[in-house]
């Protein structure tokens, strides 16, 4: 790992600002609890769609407190073609158990004789896709947890297929990415929050 890099290996609430470890808190923070010479980035991976609303505003706001960056990453979104790429997961996992798997007979039992893993599976993918928000949905978070409203300074498609649209809100630049990733319905969604200092 390259020296000015490193990570927090115990548990962080991302909802409680005024006990965050002094290593989440930036230097630039105005927080109390900023001991360190260092800057923040706050990333979550696959993980933003399981909070509810009120926990993602309560999150948002305490990034945007401590962070000097920010990184919303998924892999799904809410389109008619990705719920369809998730249902999709069922009939895949018929086909490719047996290949990935195929000296575990609890896996082959609860795949082919009971099909739980593949309900389960496909079950999952549905329901993140149903709960995981726009960049518009997200920058409505970031909005309400600055108090100001963000301008948009532009959204365009890009020659490799992707789209980026650029806001500012306050003191932070956000970016949201769009880009293929499973042909033909698969898009990874990332807002990308940078403060500007």
């Amino acid at each position: 790992m390259p020296a000015n890099l490193s990570f927090i290996p115990q548990p962080v609430d991302a909802t409680d600002t005024l006990h965050a470890p002094p290593l989440v808190v930036s230097k630039t923070s105005s927080m109390p609890n900023s001991t360190g010479d260092h800057k923040s980035i706050h990333l979550y991976n696959l993980s933003f769609h399981h909070f509810a609303d009120a926990d993602a505003a309560r999150i948002m706001a305490s990034t945007l407190t401590t962070a000097d960056g920010l990184a919303i990453i998924e892999l799904q979104d809410r389109t008619l073609g990705m719920l369809l790429l998730m249902a999709g997961e069922f009939f895949l996992l018929f086909l490719l158990t047996i290949f990935w798997f195929p000296y575990s007979p609890l896996h082959l039992f609860f795949t082919y004789i009971i099909p739980v893993l593949p309900f389960v599976q496909a079950w999952d993918g549905l329901v993140s896709c149903l709960r995981t928000r726009t960049f518009e949905e997200t920058l409505a978070l970031a909005e309400k947890a600055l108090g100001q409203k963000a301008k948009l300074v532009s959204s365009e498609d890009t020659e490799i297929g992707e789209r980026v649209t650029v806001a500012i809100c306050g003191d932070w630049k956000f970016l949201g990415v769009r880009r293929l990733h499973t042909w033909p319905f698969g898009y990874m969604n990332a807002f990308l929050g940078q403060k500007r200092l």
